[in-house]
């Protein structure tokens, strides 16, 4: 067996890390092999550095491959660092002490960076998921606002309508031409159905206007309307009222059609 050489002892981290040169490694290999101290002490380091690994593995689902390859770099060249740092000049008795626990210091260098790589790596994957779940807050709290906003511009567009409409049905002149559940009002050149207790049309179906010109042999399409919960429906036509001899509804695809595809609720000449 060979006598023990304090040589070697400066290598023995940085080969128990896998990071010595291989110009070196075989001499400290071939060392190691049958000096029993710094065997002991490759072992103890061996352990560290199976431990970052095992560290950079079991913790892949928070840090991936990329920052595991690094912080064991990290590791490696400050262990490096401080095996290849010259000894102050002049100072015998302290780099004696220094290089015979160089070997611990990196020991211990090893063992805090693993302890600090689990912190960050559960910090991070925490943050992460607080950043995540922030940001999905946040993105629900807009699509709620932008929601309410287009509800909201819908009702006010809706009220609106519904108050021109209520107008013209009270105008003063206005003409009024009953019909199964309401009636056709002429007023101030506009147009306007308004019924009351209309079921909702079946699926995929809607309610259709159509009007019919004066000399004219078929009707043509006017807009696409639905009662509301209550059963009421007030629609103003956007045809002007001026030539237009007759108004029906009928039951239509949804959209519209071109042409009536089925019976009219009703058909109402303007006379």
């Amino acid at each position: 067996m060979n006598r023990h050489d304090d040589a070697f002892s400066e290598s023995i981290a940085v080969f128990a890390l896998g990071a010595l040169p291989e110009s070196e490694a075989s001499a400290v290999a071939a060392h190691v092999r049958t000096c029993a101290e710094c065997r002991a002490e490759y072992d103890d380091l061996r352990g560290v550095a199976d431990l970052v690994g095992y560290q950079a593995e079991s913790s892949r689902s928070e840090l991936d491959e990329l920052a595991a390859a690094r912080m064991k770099l990290r590791i490696m060249r400050v262990v490096r660092a401080d095996a290849e740092a010259p000894a102050p000049a002049g100072i015998p008795t302290v780099e004696r002490v220094a290089a015979s626990k160089r070997p611990w210091f990196a020991y211990g260098l090893a063992a805090a960076a693993v302890l600090v790589a689990a912190f960050v790596s559960v910090d991070d994957v925490g943050l992460r998921s607080h950043d995540a779940s922030q940001t999905q807050n946040v993105a629900t709290a807009n699509d709620r606002a932008a929601q309410l906003a287009a509800a909201s511009a819908a009702a006010e567009t809706q009220r609106r309508s519904l108050e021109r409409e209520l107008a013209l049905v009270v105008a003063p002149g206005s003409k009024h031409f009953a019909v199964p559940r309401g009636e056709v009002i002429e007023s101030n050149g506009r147009l306007v159905i308004a019924l009351t207790g209309v079921a909702a049309p079946p699926n995929g179906k809607t309610y259709q206007a159509w009007t019919l010109a004066r000399g004219a042999k078929s009707v043509a399409p006017s807009i696409t309307f639905a009662p509301d919960a209550s059963g009421r429906a007030v629609v103003e036509l956007p045809e002007s009222a001026a030539g237009i001899a007759a108004v029906a509804v009928s039951v239509e695809p949804a959209g519209g059609s071109k042409a009536p595809t089925s019976k009219a609720d009703f058909v109402r000449a303007l006379t």
